[in-house]
């Protein structure tokens, strides 16, 4: 028996959930230090919303690596680099993306155009 009892309340959401820096789908899972995307070292933390089946991701990109395909979470002096999203659902179901957006879009006097990867790749698409 473990010392601890843990449970996985996530179950199947790092199979859904996409870096919005790089548009990776690959995670690493560091014990005590939390999860992040294998291409480009961004943290993602997940917790419960209230009251919805399904899960928030908040992407952290003060960790991330400078890598080709990817475009930094922009930066305010208020939240630091920091996006998030929720995703409504369940493993059994299926997860859909509801809402994502970047903090730096909520703070005043601070332009962005930053998009995550998925709709980056929405838009090349489109042009070809």
């Amino acid at each position: 028996m473990a010392i601890v009892d843990t449970e996985e309340r996530y179950a199947g959401a790092f199979d859904t959930v996409t870096c919005p820096v790089c548009g990776s789908d690959e995670w690493t899972h560091l014990v005590y230090q939390g999860v992040f995307c294998a291409t480009c070292n961004t943290r993602c933390t997940l917790r419960e919303p209230s009251g919805d089946q399904g899960f928030i991701a908040e992407f952290d990109s003060q960790y991330t690596w400078s890598v080709e395909e990817a475009e930094p979470i922009p930066e305010t002096d208020e939240y630091g680099a920091l996006a998030s999203g929720k995703w409504l659902g369940t493993e059994s179901r299926g997860y859909d993306r509801y809402w994502f957006s970047a903090y730096a879009a909520h703070v005043d006097g601070c332009e962005s155009e930053w998009e995550p990867a998925w709709d980056r790749e929405t838009v090349t698409a489109e042009a070809d």
